[in-house]
């Protein structure tokens, strides 16, 4: 798989974020269809994929709403004409070339993360069109996000300097402070500046985790974690929810797609 080069674009992301960017009470709906097949192209032209799929959100309840009733609670929904044209939508991608694919129980995300995934796997190229910062925890040198509407990578060098993080410690950062864009909490009284703090030391959720047992069972534990006692006790307190929170924020690599890759080949 070493010249497949796989365009793996977050559907949804796309059609609300020209729809945003255009809407007026008169807009068209075909207008909107005609700017998102225009970016799509420009997408096309601009990465040169030998591979391309729009990936949508299943329109079942995810395995996320099971585990946890609040996900996404008080989000924005997606206006009512998107959903009831969204048809019409794929119908666009598929007459420029780009099929679409949906797996019920799935959110686009873990869909995608999946498709990349098997290809990095097998050693080959995957972009992913996204504004989602969650997609940030997947870069590798084989994964890449590209920000369509600014036109650029999206990096480990962004991350580090937006987070003072590696982009593989997203994911449990966001489990520690939570991520209000999916209504996640994280652990409470942990905010972004103790999380930082205890990932700069202990570099991740589980060392977090096991530092706190250790100091529970050891009151003379390393006087070196003194400055740390409370925000580990707090962690611990809150351990399963921690852990939760990790397994809501991680994208799923195993989704069983049932599809080859050869149909989304382009050309």
């Amino acid at each position: 798989m070493a010249n497949i080069r796989v365009l793996l674009v977050d559907g949804f992301n796309l059609i609300r974020r020209v729809y945003e960017a255009n809407h007026r009470e008169d807009t068209e709906i075909n207008d909107c269809i005609e700017s998102c097949v225009r970016s799509l192209t420009r997408a096309l032209n601009t990465h040169r994929p030998s591979h391309a799929v729009v990936v949508l959100d299943s329109h079942e309840m995810t395995w996320r709403h099971m585990l946890y009733d609040d996900y996404k609670f008080g989000r924005k929904p997606t206006p009512e004409v998107l959903i009831s044209n969204l048809d019409r939508f794929q119908g666009a991608f598929e007459t420029a070339g780009v099929r679409s694919l949906e797996v019920a129980g799935y959110e686009a995300d873990d869909v995608i993360a999946t498709l990349a995934a098997g290809v990095a796997n097998s050693s080959g190229d995957a972009i992913i069109l996204s504004t989602d910062k969650g997609f940030l925890s997947l870069l590798d040198k084989h994964i890449e996000v590209y920000h369509h509407f600014e036109q650029h990578f999206l990096t480990s060098t962004d991350v580090r300097v937006k987070y003072a993080l590696r982009h593989n410690q997203l994911i449990d950062y966001w489990s520690l402070c939570g991520d209000p864009g999916n209504n996640i909490k994280g652990v409470p009284g942990v905010g972004k500046k103790t999380a930082l703090l205890l990932l700069e030391k202990f570099d991740s959720l589980d060392e977090v985790l096991a530092q706190a047992r250790g100091l529970a069972q050891d009151q003379a534990a390393d006087s070196g974690l003194a400055v740390y006692q409370k925000s580990l006790s707090k962690v611990l307190q809150f351990e399963d929810e921690a852990v939760k929170c990790r397994l809501l924020l991680t994208p799923k690599l195993d989704v069983e797609l049932g599809i080859n890759l050869k149909i989304f080949r382009l050309g």
